[in-house]
């Protein structure tokens, strides 16, 4: 069958395509661009799929029995399958209903979804495939057969067991008789055959369990976060997911109608209309070898760490960060002004930020409505009294429909804005005119006196400068000194109709007193300050939702400053007020992304989408995505998950997360489904507990760590029929010399090999990223003679070959898998990070399938883990 399926393919692979531009020319109303990008992609993808079936034509071989009794065998295949003419046996795709059939146990029964609609089936015989091609023809390695009667077992090579017809029955000499009955035994094992990872990479589970499957097939529209313990794939379960809802052929009906509702929001396409996000660059690169190995395309764009898209979100798209040509009000800085107690409430935190900056906001535009209603034009008195109505009516609603009704006014607003800005322009422009006519060198001198003044961070400028239209910046010292110059003038302006006087400490106040007598006269002064103040009120109903976004850094300037000066939630130190860190930039970011979200929910919004009003939730929109992933959700706070949740599509809501709350390395990670169902109140939290990654020793060692360490228990379970024996960890104690531990390092991997051939993935794990080089340089030194490599991987670099030995520091290290992990000086560790000890000790122990050694520099291992020492020997010697 296998070499059935690779020639037909082969064949179809040289036959000319049925699809392409060329296809078009007979189909009027397919001439467009579009239509013929849409039939080249559909041509590539299967042309991808057939040159996947000419090297693996199946990954399982399933017999079902029909209610009429005539037994049914399915191949499913890894992509989508081809027809076989002739041929009695069928085929499907794994992501396909009937794909399911792979992932069900013998004896189960299936309602399959066939073209003359369901079946009801009973799984009779099952078996896992893993096909290849030698001289010899078609094999498959490792096979996994069950039926009724029999299994699992294991067959080496199926080859060697269909062709074995009683060869030593044949043989006259004894010796080759008894030899052949051998090895032909040999190839078969009872139970299932644990696999070893012999390269560092995410390992191949084409078939997914029952549960996993299950998951992975859960409708478009969940939000689910899958809970388990390291080697369940989870993260397996995420790209299959990822694969089958990326391909329309896949979905179901409703499934479509959904990403349809979504078209427009984007340029993509649905299968492009992704994300997934991973706390560490390692972890990224070493995902995209799995995303490959699935046939999807995983650019920089769609897989990509928080730390880089958040600083893309916060200086590109929001006004958060300063870019330099200015823009935003903070310069990202690795500084933490928060109290250390806040990492464990920053729910709270951010809640008490959120319900202030509401309030705030709305009290700016009670305010703005109330000068309108008080100014002496009636037509701005009329169109006050109406703001301030519906300010006030709408004051205790949801953020995103008061917003929505307060955009009607905006028209009027930015009528009479516009007409007023006009005649203040006019008049400071001439009056700019006027002091360079008396003084041809002004404009240079301002500039030098700037020079020297320098730039710091004074908010009163920023906060009048906030009113005006956003412009072109001046990009000559000269134009930079008038656009000064002018600008200075409407803060005196605004200080005279406000009865208060510029700070001669402040930039504006300094600059003030070197404009002197050229500013404008007072009466001149206080008309501008009543068109200004007039200006400002209306600017706040011009474009509220944009307003909304663009001024939250200022909000939460103030609302820190106010926090901070009652001791709550701030330290006492603050370097600088233009200085952020990053959970500060996340609040921020949520503030925005939860607005603008809402917004797009509601149904005014999306049929008025295209005007200019709503032209930030557009901007937003084009920033979401039909699916968003998280890889190791719990290294992620609340916040950040909840951003990234705001970031799927607002039509669809699809979000899936996987992680492991005990392997959280990070202090502001999230500790609880608590913290899950605050950023996802809908959110399904789904455990998995079968590991295939653990030999029984390392299972239990894991189990126990986490037991002593947090007093809580490890749901779990190995899987059915594997054979998970394996070998006990191995500890040794004082060995704080660093020839001492390369050397015995060197005898450890030397066991490994001889137990092991050839050597499987080794990773070993130090403290810090000033021992990765060091430790690397003096192990290559000694293993030469047994020509073995050693690779540093600083600072979590995806470097080197297959079999090469990999150093890192710990902290990078999270979601990867090795069959054998070195850990050195975890006693150091426990006295370097004792808050998250137990958390790097479990996500480093657990990144080991069979072989896991420890060292310490003293003579036993940390109290905290003490009672494992009887679990520990001190060689691998059999």
């Amino acid at each position: 069958m296998f070499e059935t399926i690779a020639s037909t393919a082969e064949t179809r692979l040289r036959e000319p395509h049925a699809t392409g531009p060329h296809a078009l020319a007979s189909y009027n109303s397919f001439t467009s661009g579009a239509a013929a990008k849409s039939l080249s992609s559909i041509d590539g993808a299967r042309r991808q799929n057939l040159e996947s079936l000419t090297t693996e034509p199946a990954i399982a071989r399933v017999v079902v029995l029909p209610e009429d009794g005539k037994p049914l065998v399915y191949y499913i295949c890894r992509h989508t399958a081809e027809s076989i003419p002739g041929s009695p046996h069928k085929l499907a795709g794994r992501n396909t209903p009937a794909g399911r059939l792979a992932s069900l146990d013998v004896g189960d029964d299936y309602e399959l979804r066939t073209p003359g609609g369901l079946q009801s089936v009973q799984i009779v015989e099952k078996a896992l495939l893993h096909a290849f091609s030698n001289r010899q023809g078609w094999d498959s390695r490792d096979s996994i057969l069950k039926t009724g009667a029999y299994g699992p077992v294991t067959v080496i090579s199926m080859r060697d067991l269909l062709d074995g017809a009683d060869l030593a029955a044949e043989e006259e000499n004894l010796l080759d008789a008894i030899l052949a009955e051998d090895e032909k035994a040999a190839n078969i094992l009872d139970g299932i055959k644990r696999n070893v990872i012999t390269k560092m990479g995410l390992r191949d589970q084409p078939i997914l369990d029952r549960y996993q499957d299950e998951i992975f097939r859960l409708s478009l529209d969940s939000q689910l976060l899958i809970v388990g313990p390291p080697g369940t794939g989870k993260t397996t379960t995420l790209i299959r997911r990822l694969g089958q809802k990326a391909d329309r052929e896949y979905l179901n009906e409703q499934e479509r109608v959904l990403i349809d509702r979504a078209v427009g929001d984007s340029q993509l396409s649905h299968s492009d209309s992704w994300l997934m996000f991973t706390p560490t660059e390692l972890l990224k690169q070493y995902l995209k070898e799995a995303f490959a190995r699935e046939g999807i395309a995983a650019p920089d764009q769609k897989i990509s760490t928080w730390t880089k898209y958040r600083h893309d979100l916060a200086r590109n798209h929001f006004r958060i960060l300063r870019g330099s040509t200015g823009g935003g009000s903070y310069v990202l800085k690795d500084i933490d002004p928060l109290l250390p107690e806040v990492l464990a409430s920053q729910t709270e935190w951010f809640e008490d930020f959120a319900a202030w900056e509401r309030s705030d906001f709305w009290d700016e535009l009670v305010t703005a409505a109330s000068a309108m209603s008080r100014n002496k034009s009636a037509v701005a008195g009329r169109l006050g009294e109406r703001a301030e109505t519906i300010v006030r009516r709408t004051e205790q609603s949801p953020l995103s429909s008061a917003l929505v009704e307060i955009v009607d006014l905006s028209g009027e607003a930015q009528t009479m804005l516009d007409t007023l800005k006009t005649a203040s322009d006019s008049l400071l422009r001439s009056h700019l005119n006027l002091a360079v006519n008396r003084d041809r060198q002004m404009l240079h001198e301002m500039a030098a006196f700037l020079d020297a003044l320098g730039s710091d961070d004074d908010e009163s400028e920023d906060a009048d400068s906030d009113d005006e239209e956003e412009g072109q910046s001046p990009k000559t010292r000269l134009a930079v000194a008038a656009a000064t110059f002018s600008r200075n003038i409407r803060s005196q302006a605004r200080a005279r109709i406000s009865g208060r006087t510029l700070s001669k400490n402040t930039r504006a106040g300094k600059i003030a007193t070197w404009i002197a007598d050229r500013t404008l006269a007072q009466p001149e002064l206080r008309e501008l300050g009543e068109s200004l103040q007039l200006q400002t009120a209306l600017r706040r109903f011009t474009n509220p939702v944009r307003r909304y976004v663009n001024g939250l850094p200022a909000r939460y300037r103030r609302f820190r400053r106010m926090r901070q000066a009652e001791g709550t939630w701030y330290s006492s130190t603050q370097a600088s007020a233009a200085d952020a860190g990053p959970l500060e930039i996340d609040a921020m970011l949520l503030c925005s992304l939860r607005t603008l979200s809402g917004l797009a929910r509601e149904r005014g919004v999306v049929r008025r989408i295209d005007e200019p009003v709503f032209g930030a939730i557009k901007e937003f929109l084009g920033l979401t995505r039909n699916q968003v992933m998280v890889d190791e959700a719990t290294d992620f706070s609340p916040l950040q998950l909840a951003c990234m949740g705001e970031l799927s599509n607002p039509r669809i809501s699809s979000f899936f997360a996987c992680g492991d709350f005990n392997q959280r390395i990070t202090s502001w990670g999230s500790r609880s489904t608590v913290d899950m169902k605050w950023a996802f109140p809908r959110i399904e939290v789904r455990p998995i507990q079968v590991t295939y990654r653990h030999s029984e020793q390392l299972s239990h060692l894991a189990s126990e760590i986490v037991r002593l360490c947090s007093g809580e228990s490890v749901d779990v379970v190995l899987p059915k029929d594997v054979n998970s024996a394996g070998v006990d960890p191995v500890l040794a104690t004082r060995l704080s010399n660093h020839i001492d531990i390369v050397d015995w390092l060197v005898a450890r991997i030397i066991e490994i090999e001889k137990l092991t051939t050839p050597l499987p993935s080794v990773a070993i794990l130090v403290n810090d990223e000033e021992a990765v080089g060091p430790l690397a340089d003096s192990l290559k030194i000694a293993l030469s003679n047994s020509n073995l490599n050693v690779v540093p991987c600083h600072d979590g670099q995806f470097v080197g070959q297959e079999n090469d030995i990999r150093i890192f520091d710990v902290q990078h290290i999270k979601g990867l898998e090795f069959e054998a992990v070195f850990f050195i000086g975890v006693d150091e560790l426990a006295q370097r990070r004792p808050e998250l000890f137990d958390k790097y000790l479990y996500v480093g122990a657990t990144r080991a399938a069979t072989y896991l050694g420890m060292t310490c520099d003293g003579p036993a291992l940390p109290n905290k883990i003490i009672e494992l020492a009887d679990l520990f020997k001190s060689d691998w010697q059999i």
